[in-house]
């Protein structure tokens, strides 16, 4: 039985220029009350935790275009995006609590 309706893949990591990586995207997006809440790896350790949701333009947008639905000819406009998750990288955190002198265990 599936417990969530959204796959929830990694989609691509945020680095900086030196290859320290600080974020991680996901296919999902965070819903309202979910910052703040872990993401887990395949081995279920906590690999980031959730920020924010991003909302990407997918450049496909649509102005008064003529479309069938259920054999009536309607109108739509929309402007489509892709919502994604944005998650801080495990190792921020890491050194955020080793910076405020927080104990904490790795496995």
């Amino acid at each position: 039985m599936v417990r969530f309706p959204i796959e929830g893949m990694v989609t691509r990591h945020f680095g900086d220029r030196n290859g320290n990586i600080f974020g991680v995207e996901m296919s999902t997006p965070g819903l309202k009350g979910q910052s703040g809440g872990p993401l887990f790896n395949s081995d279920g350790l906590i690999y980031g935790m959730q920020s924010m949701t991003n909302h990407l333009h997918l450049g496909f947008d649509m102005n008064n275009q003529e479309m069938y639905s259920e054999g009536r000819k309607i109108k739509i406009t929309n402007q489509p995006l892709l919502h994604v998750g944005n998650c801080v990288h495990v190792d921020i955190i890491k050194q955020f609590l080793r910076e405020h002198n927080v104990v904490f265990f790795e496995a």
